[in-house]
This record gives C-alpha cells, structure tokens and sequence, in this order.
C-alpha cells in the first residue's frame, strides 16, 4: 500500500467516524429526573476586591429535565456554598462563605451524539436566595455576617445570576444514566445592597450527576 492509499484510507476513516459523531438522529437525548453533587470554585467580583483566592464550596441539586422538541429544559433545585476566600479591599483581610437555594432554569442542546455518550450545551438564567453568610475580618472566626460587619455587609436574599457550560452524559442501561458538567455561574446582581465594592457572585462548579430517563 502506498502513502498516499495510505492517506486516503485515513480520510474515509475520519470521515465515517466525524459522521458518526456529529450526527444526533436517532440519539436518545436523556430527559428525566437528575441528582447532582460537586464542587463550586467561586469568588466576588467587584472594583475594591483585590488579591482574592477563590472559595471553595458544596454543590447539591436535583433537576427534572422536560423533552421540549429536540433539546432539553431542566428546572432544579441547588443548595450552593459561594464567596471568596482571603480578598483585600472591603476589609483587610476578609473572606465571606455565602449559601443558596438556587433555581437553575437550563436549556439543555444537544452538540454531540455518539452511540450511549452524548455532549450537552447547558445555558439558563438562575434564582438564588440567600439562606446563610458568615465573615471573617483579618483572620478571626468566622461569625454571622450582620454581626460581625456591624450592619456593613448584610447579603441581598435574592441573588440573579446566569449559567452557561458543557455536560456530558452516557447511559448505564435500562432507565439509568450518568455524567459530569462544568459550568460558569456569572452573577448579574449586586451581593449585599451597602457595600461599594459593588460585589458579584462568579463561580465554576464541576459536578457528577446520576439520572433516570422518564420521558
């Protein structure tokens, strides 16, 4: 065989394969009901925050994935550990563990199908409310924000935000199937009502999920 049968023998090979891959019909698109779980990398965004380390925190959801046509909307329910770790500028210096109940509303579209594996673009609004804040000023122990802040930094209760990532997803027989996604959560709204520092919530959250097709 010569280099160029050789050549071409490759390019019919990809070519099949790249078929294969990027063809989504008859792919089963997973629509059901997911559990999740992961980790949260985020931080505050804002003018005065400097030299911030990211915090590092729990993510736990459920999701109901609805068969819309071809794509997927899923409405869940996240409790989310955000802030920022060890940041100079609102106080010197302070790291702030914030909580929520998130409500992600995500459309899940479909990119790739291959067979039981598939890859998911995920991008949604999302509704947080505020269920915890603790701080620590210069290294102290972490206590109740207001308290702590004396009234300077009481978090918001409803925080608005976006989210927009990659999923993938294979299925583990009968009506069960599984995966991890990484996702960006860029907040739209200020974090606490009186702090100049005009803070938003910014985090990557890597997580797996487990789910079982209902639909």
């Amino acid at each position: 065989m010569t280099g160029r049968q050789r050549t071409r023998g490759i390019v019919r090979t990809l070519a099949v394969a790249a078929a294969v891959l990027f063809s989504t019909p008859g792919w089963a698109f997973a629509q059901g009901l997911e559990f999740s779980g992961g980790v949260n990398f985020s931080e505050l965004n804002g003018a005065a925050i400097q030299d911030a380390a990211r915090n590092v925190g729990v993510n736990l959801g459920v999701d109901l994935i609805l068969p819309v046509g071809p794509i997927g909307l899923g409405v869940g329910f996240d409790w989310a550990q955000r802030g920022v770790d060890a940041a100079d500028g609102v106080a010197d210096p302070t790291a702030i563990d914030l909580s929520y109940i998130e409500v992600p509303i995500n459309l899940r579209l479909p990119l790739v199908g291959a067979g039981p594996i598939r890859l998911n673009l995920i991008v949604g609004p999302r509704i947080g409310i505020n269920t915890g804040c603790e701080i620590s000023i210069d290294a102290s122990p972490f206590s109740d924000c207001e308290a702590a802040s004396e009234g300077s930094f009481e978090p918001n209760a409803l925080d608005w935000s976006g989210t927009a990532g990659l999923g993938v997803g294979f299925a583990l027989g009968g009506l069960a199937y599984a995966g991890t996604e990484l996702t960006y959560v860029h907040g739209f709204s200020d974090v606490a009502p009186d702090v100049a520092a005009d803070l938003k919530n910014r985090a990557f959250t890597l997580q797996a999920f487990l789910g079982f097709d209902l639909f």
